[in-house]
This record gives structure tokens, sequence and C-alpha cells, in this order.
């Protein structure tokens, strides 16, 4: 929702083929979707869904099926990628967690960029470094980490804002006056002098 606030165009695919919700919170249907688009029984048109958000469109997960994580390895998926990929400027993948299965990896395999999401006191130390292992082996680049669920009273209130700590909108009669090289050169001799 950043992005799209920005004037971005921005796509969210729902990437979650066994249990995604995503349309749920747009008030959207979830077929047709991905997975509809990488079976060949949907065109990208029918797929993609405009949500209540200006400059964001939700692709949902489509059609459970039983071999769904499967498709997510087929080569429709990188055709799909660049498809939207000329179309919008930013595109996101929602995905299952990594200890769900191949889903996954195998999105950001096809993405060729990742965004690791971490949850205090759900994800473990040794099995976000277990499942992050792998991606040594895969070509994909980890643009970094976001962590949820932190509590502001547990020692992380440093990083929140601070209170009053805010900008003040100006009145619109402020004028901003360039200083000129007299003012400059006055300034100049007023400190050497002082």
């Amino acid at each position: 929702m950043s992005f799209a606030d920005s004037g971005l165009r921005t796509v969210l695919i729902d990437g979650d083929t066994r249990r995604g919700v995503l349309h749920e919170m747009f008030g959207l249907k979830a077929t047709p979707g991905l997975t509809d688009y990488l079976a060949g029984t949907a065109v990208l048109s029918d797929v993609m869904r405009e949500t209540s958000q200006t400059s964001l469109t939700l692709l949902p997960c489509g059609v459970r099926r039983r071999r769904s994580p499967e498709m997510l390895t087929s080569p429709r998926l990188g055709e799909l990628i660049s498809l939207l990929g000329t179309a919008y400027d930013v595109v996101i993948f929602d995905t299952p967690p990594l200890a769900a299965g191949i889903d996954a990896y195998a999105i950001a395999s096809a993405t060729t960029n990742l965004l690791i999401v971490l949850r205090v006191g759900s994800t473990t130390r040794r099995m976000a470094a277990e499942k992050l292992r792998m991606f040594d082996r895969l070509p994909v680049k980890i643009l970094g980490a976001v962590l949820n669920g932190i509590r502001l009273s547990e020692g992380y209130g440093y990083y929140g804002y601070v209170a009053g700590y805010d900008v003040a909108e100006e009145s619109e009669s402020t004028e901003v006056v360039p200083a000129t090289t007299d003012a400059v050169q006055s300034t100049t001799e007023v400190a050497q002098s002082s």
C-alpha cells in the first residue's frame, strides 16, 4: 500500500497457493487467480483485480489444487513475472513461510529477489538460519528483512517515533529569500570583524 500511495503502479500476488487469503482483505474473489493462470485455464486479464486502493492491483491465489506448489516451478511463472514487470512499477509476491514447503523457494528463484519477514516470538533463530542456508544454493538476492510483532514497551521504543517530533505545517505566506552575493559577503565581513 505504501508503494501504491506514492503513485507507483503496484501489483500484489498471493503466492500462497495452499492457504492464500489476501483476496479477503480486499473483499475480492479468490478465483480465477494465480493457480488458474499457471494451469493455463485463465488469461492474465481474467486474474487481475483492481482494489479500492489507488494504483494497487491484486492477483489472488486462485483455485486450490493438489499440485499447486509444483505449478510454482513451471516456466509460466517466469513468463508471468516478465509480463508484470513491464506493466507495473512494483511487483510483490506474498508467499507462505519458508518452513511450509517449496513454495517460497520456487517464487524467490523465479523473481531472483527475497525480502525475509520474521515475527518476534514465532520465528526461531535456529529455524531461520537453517531455512536461509538454502538460499546459498539458489540464484536469489536477499534484499533485507522485516521484523514484525515488536512491542515498543519491550526495549524497542528507542526506534519508534518520539511524541512531538513531527513536521509542523508552515503557513503559505512563508517566503524563502535566496541569499545574494552581497548578503553572503556582508555576513562574512561581520563574522571576520567579530
